[in-house]
């Protein structure tokens, strides 16, 4: 049973979320990328920029520094090395949704050997390698103890990226190692060069090794020593590489700063990099225009995004969750949710192939055709939706007459609680709109003035049915069909300029098409005798003055 209970919790203080996807991101030849879950942080000068909640957040660094050299961040913080000559400084950041602050941190396992780079596993844990050591650390740790479990002593100082699972691996001089030891004393890294290359970056991803270099993103297999591409065509020499899985979709994702200095994200799956979004100077717009307004019912959990290319997760609906359908966009649906336990509207975009139950509109409206509203000022609005992300159109009064054109979503004894009508502003305009079931009433029906003009009704082709509309519109309900010579009342005064004239029918405003009145009361039949008639008076008094001059002939020639 389809039934959405939505209209009583919307108010006007209600949080509208995503209403505008401003992702805006534009990275440069220098900049960084770090990503956890569906959010991602990058660098662009000596600026910090999070990209998250649909929003991009930003930090300008006023440290005196050359450049940022390595990032990396978790669920709630952002550690960030920069350069500043021959001398490297942390930055500690703390982010939330709104904002990105900066926390003084500092660690005494840092002291004699500043931090060269840093990682992020995927569990959030943070690493970072000095000229000889790698070692965790964490920035709420007031008592800078020693590292944890992390100690890889060997020599480092070269090296540009590195990650952790079971092993070490970094690059080092474009190289790829992988260090087997947690202690090492020997000079060199000879025993553990695997792969020769001129890579960039590395990541882990679903316990696989990814690497970047110049050209392609590569997969390499620790059993096997072999290195396979998996992504080509979209990278360059300034591109980065980053990995993470979002926990609540068991994904893992792929981030990569594109060749176009874009933020591409792809889903990593058995092996294979499939696109999936992109973050880039494109501002989504969404839908102005809600043309499809349909009701639906989860039949299972849904994605809910920003927008159908920059796919930021907003939220996840639980099966059996109502929501409205508001416009179609390639394979998403644009949609309309009330989250009660945040109290906030949702507005997003959900995949076309998400198991959804169609709650359709029960086609007898028991108010009838025609309805007025019961208050004075009743709102009419553009969507079915009361709260900041509708608007109202139009106030009427109970005079107004309203034609139904049908209720947007019902089932069984559940009515949603919203028509759709039609109705003649002030201006003698058109005007579709939604208004609430409460507010409305059967119309009382109007009575034709007394000194109200009557015409006919005539139709180009002879015989032909007149159609009465409801509406100034011939998509709306056709009221009846009248013949022609029906006489009518005009409601209006008539225009001939005008295609559509304003009657009364059967006490009720109606509209026909102005081509099929006719003012001087002479209907096509009536029109064709007021041809016809005169043609024939005119032959048959011919006809008489042929016979008289004729007689007249005859009796002269006989005297």
């Amino acid at each position: 049973m389809c039934a959405i209970a939505l209209t009583s919790a919307f108010s006007a203080e209600d949080a509208v979320f995503a209403e505008n996807v401003n992702v805006s991101v534009s990275l440069d030849g220098g900049s960084l990328l770090a990503a956890y879950s569906d959010i991602f942080a990058y660098t662009k000068g000596k600026t910090l920029s999070v990209a998250k909640d649909n929003k991009v957040i930003q930090y300008e660094e006023q440290t005196d520094f050359d450049k940022f050299t390595s990032l990396a961040m978790n669920g709630t913080d952002i550690v960030a090395i920069a350069r500043y000559g021959d001398t490297h400084m942390l930055f500690a950041y703390q982010y939330d949704g709104k904002s990105i602050q900066k926390i003084s941190y500092t660690n005494q396992n840092f002291a004699n050997d500043a931090p060269l780079a840093l990682y992020a596993d995927e569990h959030g844990n943070f690493y970072a390698m000095n000229k000889h050591t790698v070692l965790s650390f964490d920035i709420h740790d007031t008592e800078h103890v020693e590292p944890k479990y992390v100690s890889f002593n060997g020599l480092f100082a070269a090296a540009t990226d590195f990650c952790i699972s079971d092993k070490l691996y970094c690059i080092i001089d474009g190289n790829l190692y992988e260090i087997t030891k947690q202690n090492l004393y020997e000079e060199t890294l000879d025993d553990y060069l695997k792969r020769e290359g001129e890579f960039t970056e590395l990541t882990i991803s679903g316990e696989r090794l990814l690497l970047l270099d110049n050209d392609e993103v590569s997969e390499y297999s620790a059993g096997s020593n072999e290195i396979k591409s998996v992504l080509t065509g979209s990278t360059n020499a300034d591109s980065k590489l980053t990995s993470t899985i979002d926990k609540s979709r068991n994904v893992n994702y792929v981030y990569i700063k594109s060749n176009l200095n874009s933020v591409n994200i792809y889903e990593y799956v058995d092996g294979t990099l499939n696109y999936y979004s992109s973050f880039d100077t494109t501002v989504y717009t969404h839908p102005e225009v809600y043309d499809v307004l349909k009701a639906y019912k989860t039949g299972a959990s849904a994605t809910v995004y920003s927008s159908p290319r920059h796919l930021q997760v907003l939220t996840s609906l639980p099966t059996n969750a109502y929501i409205l359908v508001l416009n179609e966009v390639d394979s998403f649906y644009y949609v309309y949710y009330y989250d009660d336990a945040e109290s906030k509207v949702i507005l997003g975009y959900i995949r076309k192939s998400t198991s959804m139950t169609y709650c359709p509109a029960v086609k007898d409206n028991p108010i009838g055709m025609y309805a007025q509203p019961l208050h004075a000022n009743t709102p009419i609005y553009k969507y079915p939706i009361d709260d900041k992300a509708n608007s109202v159109i139009s106030y009427e009064s109970i005079y107004t007459q309203l034609i139904v054109v049908d209720n947007v979503a019902q089932d069984g004894d559940y009515k949603w609680g919203w028509y759709k009508v039609g109705y003649i502003d002030g201006e003698n305009n058109l005007q579709y709109g939604y208004v609430k079931e409460l507010s409305l009433s059967p119309f009382t029906a109007l009575h034709a003035p007394v000194l109200s003009k009557s015409v006919k009704l005539t139709s180009p082709k002879l015989g032909e049915y007149v159609k009465i509309y409801s509406l100034p519109d011939e998509q709306s309900a056709v009221v009846t069909e009248l013949a022609e010579g029906s006489q009518v009342y005009l409601k209006a005064k008539y225009d001939k300029k005008n295609p559509w004239t304003t009657i009364i029918y059967e006490g009720k405003t109606a509209y026909v098409k102005t081509v099929n009145v006719k003012p001087s009361g002479l209907t096509s039949w009536q029109l064709a005798l007021a041809i016809t008639v005169p043609a024939v008076v005119v032959a048959l008094a011919l006809t008489v003055t042929i016979l008289l001059v004729v007689r007249k002939r005859k009796l002269t020639a006989k005297n």
